[in-house]
């Protein structure tokens, strides 16, 4: 069991620091809704029309997406939502965002087992659509209530610490999937701000990696795949 810790001692901004920038939060957000529907269309397509090359394609990029969403909701759990109630208890109340994590993991380790199988099923594309629609709403909470928290009473440095917190607790195979995955959903100026903050490594990643990601991506979702919604 992973025990909630605050990473350092909890300080709240004054007015006269400055505010941590989401820009990164928001892009993880934007990959994390955009593809799980995304994921549910494919689904409904392959039930009318199977293509195992493309199921497969699924099943990976399922694996991928599942493994950053699960990491992101314990980091939550575990570190983010005890921070936010230590500098700003008279504004927290994250139970709800909280039983939303509780309903949304076993319904990632469902598509996972149905996405197994050699062909798709109704139930895979329900299941991911269920998926897709939970989460677009629990995002939405979660940017409406919490993100002005966190501009309000999180220094920068804070707020550093804690993102450190969501790479550090992915191994290197899920992170090097998710830092391709979450800069394919940044516009031009968001990705070079993301690459300004980003260690030596991470890039690197990108540099080997990203026209193999893109290539599969395209077939997955199709030639529009890489187009960033303003």
């Amino acid at each position: 069991m992973t025990v909630p810790t605050a990473p350092h001692p909890a300080v709240p901004r004054r007015p006269d620091e400055p505010a941590p920038d989401l820009l990164d939060y928001r892009v993880v957000h934007r990959a994390m809704t955009t593809d799980t529907a995304r994921l549910a269309a494919v689904a409904e397509e392959l039930v009318r029309c199977p293509d195992r090359r493309r199921l497969r394609l699924l099943r990976r990029h399922l694996r991928g997406v599942t493994a950053e969403i699960v990491n992101h909701h314990r980091v939550e759990d575990a570190d983010v939502w005890p921070f936010l109630e230590a500098v700003a208890g008279d504004r927290t109340s994250l139970v709800a965002l909280t039983e939303d994590h509780e309903r949304l993991d076993p319904l990632l380790d469902r598509a996972a087992a149905l996405a197994s199988a050699h062909t798709a099923i109704p139930e895979l594309a329900a299941t991911l659509r269920e998926v897709a629609d939970l989460l677009a709403r629990h995002v939405a909470d979660e940017e409406r209530d919490v993100f002005p928290i966190i501009v309000d009473r999180v220094r920068v440095e804070d707020y550093a610490r804690l993102q450190e917190r969501f790479r550090g607790t992915l191994g290197l195979r899920v992170l090097t999937f998710v830092v391709l995955w979450v800069v394919s959903h940044a516009g031009p100026d968001e990705r070079r701000a993301l690459l300004a903050d980003a260690p030596p490594p991470l890039r690197a990643i990108l540099a080997v990696t990203e026209r193999g990601f893109r290539a599969r991506t395209e077939r997955l979702f199709g030639p529009d795949a890489g187009q960033v919604a303003a």
